[in-house]
């Protein structure tokens, strides 16, 4: 008999700081999710035609836990960061589906660095010996990383708060956003590791399997159209024959890729134009627009967006 689970996908989705982010991009995907309690850590997936019982349910937990699970093909389906598959030792176990720009402070990514005391005397990696302890909640990755870069300080593991170490170590390995934290907190960087960003990934055997398969590409596709669709927005307004043309060069200079849509004013009287442009774009446009011709001009968002 074949197993059940093989013809859908588990998914996992994390706990703490990122969970606000994924959840949302979730549900404007059309992949809500809710729980029985705050304290539950078993969601129901409120889109069935995906997810159908019994895998309509998505396990929340920590970011760290995830990549392991995921090569042990435990599940098929989870949200975690490009730091914590390469801590967890699952590069080539692995497969990232795709990057988000996401992070609960909005900057779209995250960083590894190592920091020292503003008092410090080391001024560079170069300068870490034996005797230095680096605290640290990634002791393979940073490990991995000295050795790479010629030296070998002691590693002591930590979990959080790494800032408030000022007058217990020599120096920290830690994930910054804006960096603002450790600049409060006393610490300066000396070296800048490596950016990370939310990834989505799954397993090798997912991909071979052609129900899960199916899953996943949808998946991809509806959190593509929501990311795709937020930076972008829709551009309609009318103009007159005799301007349409100088109109219609504004509209094809902003455009994304795509052509603009034409539509015919009732009683020739003119057209009605509608395009999709970069939203951080729209204030330069509205002032060309009307110049050129145009009237009634509307700014529409878009929820979501397939090229």
């Amino acid at each position: 008999m074949e197993d059940e689970s093989m013809s859908s996908c588990r998914l996992l989705v994390p706990d703490g700081s990122l969970q606000k982010v994924v959840h949302q991009l979730l549900a404007e995907a059309g992949i809500p999710i809710s729980y029985p309690g705050e304290r539950s850590y078993r969601g129901v997936i409120g889109n069935e035609r995906l997810f159908p019982p019994p895998f309509n349910i998505a396990t929340r937990m920590r970011p760290w836990d995830m990549p392991t699970i995921i090569a042990d093909r435990k599940a098929e389906l989870a949200f975690t960061g490009e730091d914590l598959i390469w801590e967890a030792g699952c590069e080539g176990k692995v497969i990232v589906l795709e990057r988000y720009p996401l992070s609960r402070a909005g900057r779209g990514f995250t960083q590894l660095v190592v920091a020292v005391p503003n008092n410090s005397l080391i001024a560079k990696v170069s300068d870490l010996r034996p005797e230095h302890e680096v605290w640290t909640e990634y002791p393979n990755s940073a490990a991995n990383w000295f050795a790479s870069q010629g030296v070998n300080p002691t590693i002591r593991c930590c979990h959080g708060s790494l800032e408030a170490l000022l007058e217990f170590a020599d120096a920290i390995f830690e994930n910054r956003e804006w960096g603002e934290t450790l600049k409060v907190g006393g610490w300066q960087t000396i070296a800048e590791v490596r950016k990370c960003q939310l990834c989505l990934i799954t397993c090798s055997e997912a991909l071979e399997n052609f129900e899960q398969r199916k899953i996943i590409d949808e998946v991809r596709l509806l959190l593509g159209a929501v990311m795709a669709a937020r930076r972008l927005c829709l551009i309609k307004c009318n103009v007159l024959a005799g301007r349409y043309d100088e109109v219609l060069s504004v509209m094809v200079m902003y455009s994304t890729g795509g052509t603009p849509t034409v539509s015919q004013l009732v009683g020739d009287k003119g057209f009605v134009l509608e395009l999709v442009v970069e939203s951080a774009l729209v204030d330069g446009l509205l002032p060309l627009l009307k110049e050129a011709g145009a009237e009634l001009i509307v700014q529409t968002p878009i929820d979501k967006f397939v090229r």
